[in-house]
């Protein structure tokens, strides 16, 4: 996505109250010099993997992921994380299950002992399900014994159970729908990638979104079918219309050979979707080569059509040669923002995954099912609030400005917060001037020069100009020019 010099010229909006306003994309600025928008990336925790793996004897073994079993979540009530994941054993027979964990920071996991499914004789252990797919949590559902909500699929190894609903009042004890089937999956049982829940959607028909990964033919050399990812909306979670835009991302139209699994969810005025983004690099491996990917951003303005944010970007990288995540990653389904951060648990994936998936494998070759056989484990990286992305000068050295959108503030107690980073005193900075929305013209007492230095990184930070702030000024029609200085990042401006 490019920064343009001009847009939106003559656009506003009345500020609702309390409204953040993110560089996802660019639609808020009107004017730009000197300055890009770049993906943030980041941070990996440095006690990965975190979650552990069964012992040599335990059902989970050889993997314990949010792969096909995709949620971690954090649930408000209990002050807990929480986790479905899938594992296999180390058996030739490959036994899978999806298993629930617990945390109480999202870095130190208990394997609660269920007694549900019995695995090697034994229900002294924490499988949840048999299948796998993706978790919800209802707060506003009224009736308890569905506060918790799945769609499932599976298990393994026939798909015959179909895709259906569950209802659960804990997230363990489970009561299992009929499935069913819509019309967009012709027949066919597709892959889940997120159910979700969206209380930011204006709409109440499209409250519940449900996102299946299938496959297309490629355009690109290597397999000769893609994943793409498609959408579909329903009032009740239960009921569902697909998008008549599907898909939502195609490897096809992007930089990336393939797209294999993706985060979704409502952000602030948008939608934000981690999705990853995979090649396959020509090392002898594998019919196309071995399969790498790492992690990158896509963002919706409406919750249906998806952008990818500078698409050579990445958001979650692959740890470096020899770590236990350097070969591909894969994304769970959904972020979680607790307190001053996003959490982003992630799949990872070494180099022992080295004939993968299975149509980069040859039919007679002896590493048929390597992908199943190899280790997968549970990794977190993390974002300050809101750091999606930001705004930045074109070298961090010569200062830049954007100009916003105007603005109609409509209440007198309004005032401007910003959300910085990078910042160094007298080096790297942030100046903000305040602009007649009709006019263009500087709002005396509130230019650049009056206004007091951000010179320290905040996640709110309060713009004053000599003592005043934005409350000082009348209800009325309003422009930010915003002066980045050196390194400074800008992410986000609020009102409120």
């Amino acid at each position: 996505m490019k920064v343009t010099n001009t847009m939106n010229t003559n656009s506003s909006s009345s500020h609702p109250p309390n409204r953040k306003y993110l560089f996802l994309t660019m639609e808020q600025v009107q004017q730009s010099h000197n300055v890009v928008q770049r993906v943030c990336e980041a941070t990996k925790h440095p006690m990965n993997p975190l979650l552990p793996l069964g012992r040599a004897d335990e059902w989970d073994g050889r993997q314990a992921s949010p792969w096909a079993m995709r949620t971690v979540l954090y649930d408000e009530e209990e002050k807990l994380f929480k986790c479905w994941y899938n594992g296999t054993d180390l058996t030739d027979q490959q036994s899978w299950a999806s298993g629930y964990a617990v945390s109480s920071d999202g870095i130190h996991w208990t394997k609660p002992h269920l007694g549900l499914i019995e695995y090697n004789g034994s229900k002294d252990n924490n499988i949840v399900f048999a299948g796998w797919g993706s978790v919800l949590k209802d707060d506003h559902e009224p009736n308890e014994s569905r506060r918790y909500k799945a769609m499932l699929m599976g298990p393994v190894p026939k798909n015959d159970y179909g895709i259906r609903l569950a209802y659960s009042p804990d997230g363990i004890h489970w009561h299992e729908q009929e499935p069913f089937k819509i019309p967009d999956w012709r027949g066919r049982n597709p892959d889940i990638v997120a159910f979700i829940k969206d209380e930011q959607e204006s709409n109440p028909d499209r409250r519940f979104k449900l996102i299946w990964q299938d496959t297309h033919p490629s355009k690109k050399p290597g397999p000769d079918a893609v994943r793409i990812k498609s959408i579909a909306f329903s009032p009740d979670g239960q009921h569902f219309t697909g998008s008549t835009d599907n898909p939502i991302i195609d490897p096809n139209d992007g930089p990336e050979v393939e797209n294999h699994f993706v985060m979704v969810a409502p952000y602030e005025g948008y939608w934000v979707m981690p999705y990853e983004a995979a090649w396959y690099t020509p090392n002898g491996l594998g019919l196309y080569g071995q399969y790498m990917g790492d992690v990158r951003l896509a963002v919706s303005t409406d919750g249906e059509h998806f952008t990818r944010v500078n698409p050579f970007e990445i958001l979650i990288r692959r740890g470096s040669h020899g770590q236990w995540d350097d070969c591909f990653l894969v994304a769970s389904d959904k972020p979680i923002v607790k307190g001053n951060t996003i959490y982003l648990f992630y799949c990872g994936q070494g180099q022992d995954w080295s004939y993968w998936p299975a149509q980069n494998i040859s039919p007679n070759a002896e590493t048929a099912g390597v992908g199943s056989r190899c280790m997968s484990r549970m990794g977190l990286a993390t974002l300050p609030l809101d750091r999606w992305t930001c705004v930045e000068t074109q070298d961090r050295e010569i200062p830049g400005t954007l100009t916003t959108n105007p603005i109609e503030i409509m209440d007198p107690n309004i005032e401007l917060f910003l959300n910085v980073s990078s910042l160094h005193q007298n080096s790297s900075f942030v100046r903000v001037e305040v602009l007649d929305g009709t006019s263009g013209q500087v709002i005396e007492g509130f230019d650049r020069h009056s206004c007091e230095r951000i010179e320290q990184d905040a996640i709110r930070c309060h713009v004053r100009w000599k003592g005043k702030t934005l409350s000082n000024l009348r209800c009325g029609r309003y422009q930010f020019c915003i002066e980045l200085c050196g390194a400074a990042r800008i992410h986000s401006y609020s009102l409120s």
